[in-house]
């Protein structure tokens, strides 16, 4: 009695591993496929658009007027790529990191940029900054919404 109790024990421990085997290659072959279909959403393309620029020298100051311009380093978290819609609205996508100093410590932004080239439009969302002080006071950069580049003075 004792030898078939500790038999099927086994017997359904072995079944149990061969089961999560199965399932952990079967989540494996779904991840690969989703790191594929992720991987040509997010093409690299070249743009005339310098966001690393454009998110140091018009991004910062509008959140944060105080802060000096040139001591700031701005840094792609995301590399621009194309976002494609389909109806027309096609623009480039980027995430950039920026850095700069504060009144007391060192702080960080991060932002992503919607470029159009057609309309030489921009939107802005921060998804983090580390001195949320000023920004509800933005000048340009309302949430969602686009900008025209040439109504700021970029060329």
């Amino acid at each position: 009695m004792r030898k078939t109790a500790i038999s099927v024990l086994v017997l359904a421990f072995v079944m149990c591993i061969m089961a999560f085997g199965a399932m952990a290659e079967e989540v494996a072959a779904s991840a690969d496929t989703a790191e594929v279909a992720a991987e040509v959403a997010k093409v690299e393309v070249s743009s005339d658009f310098d966001f690393l620029r454009f998110a140091k020298e018009r991004v910062l100051p509008d959140f944060h007027p105080t802060v000096k311009v040139e001591d700031a380093q701005a840094d792609f978290d995301e590399k621009p790529h194309m976002i494609q819609l389909g109806d027309g609205n096609d623009f480039t996508r980027a995430r950039v990191g920026i850095y700069y100093k504060g009144w007391l410590r060192q702080h960080s932004m991060l932002v992503e940029m919607d470029y159009r080239a057609e309309e030489r439009k921009v939107r802005v969302n921060v998804l983090k900054d580390t001195n949320g002080l000023n920004l509800q006071g933005a000048r340009f950069f309302k949430d969602g919404e686009w900008v025209s580049v040439a109504a700021m003075g970029w060329k």
